[in-house]
């Protein structure tokens, strides 16, 4: 029979209370993660993915590569949670304008895709991280795959839908493809991008963006009317 003693639970010692992060961690915390997310940002753009270590991307940090797989696990995680962050920007922008009932017109999508080329400029390192990812994730094994297939998707169900209440509202010619018009109107503008990338000084992206998005305007608005003047082509 065993001699040991058992403390009723009432009078046991209590736990040492757990200890709780400061504020001031959780916030030391955050200011690393967002430097790590800027660093990857600037190394992806500038050399992809696949050129890019944990290496480089934790020294342009100011930390160590260990820090780095502490916060987001791999390379690959780091890389989503950097598009996911450049990309949360533009789905409550589309969010707030849906909401407001302004994405059914088509001279409103218009503006909107102008108010996204002029952020995008004074964001440019978000600009050039897509343009390379993007070529760079055509390969199917690349992390970054599904996530652009997706995106690419979504751009074309938002637009084609405005454009169909474009047709409904009177204001779009109703003989429309709204699928074909909504792809032309991202391979046009992605391309475009690309040739500011490649010529940043030289190239104009607003202009040619505009330019396209008049075009755009006068051949498939019932008025004619385009972006640049007020009235229809040809007056």
């Amino acid at each position: 029979m065993s001699s040991e003693t058992h403390t009723p639970d009432a009078q046991r010692s209590p736990a040492p209370p757990r200890r709780r992060r400061s504020t001031g961690t959780y916030a030391a915390a955050d200011a690393r993660r967002e430097a790590i997310t800027e660093a990857a940002t600037a190394c992806f753009a500038q050399s992809g993915y696949l050129n890019s270590s944990l290496a480089q991307i934790a020294a342009d940090a100011g930390t160590s590569a260990t820090v780095v797989v502490h916060h987001f696990g791999s390379k690959e995680r780091l890389l989503m949670a950097v598009l996911l962050r450049h990309e949360s920007y533009l789905k409550e922008r589309v969010t707030e304008l849906d909401e407001q009932g302004r994405l059914n017109s088509l001279r409103a999508l218009l503006d909107f895709a102008l108010e996204q080329v002029t952020y995008n400029l004074a964001h440019p390192g978000r600009l050039q991280l897509f343009v390379r990812l993007s070529a760079e994730a055509g390969d199917p094994g690349h992390p970054a795959h599904a996530y652009f297939v997706e995106r690419y998707r979504d751009a074309v169900v938002v637009l084609s839908r405005a454009l169909r209440a474009a047709i409904a509202g009177g204001e779009v010619r109703p003989e429309t493809d709204p699928d074909e018009v909504a792809k032309e109107l991202m391979a046009i503008s992605d391309g475009l991008q690309v040739q500011w990338a490649l010529d940043q000084e030289r190239f104009d992206l607003p202009g040619g963006i505009l330019g396209y998005y008049d075009r755009l305007s006068r051949a498939v608005s019932v008025d004619g009317g385009g972006l640049i003047g007020s009235g229809p082509q040809g007056n």
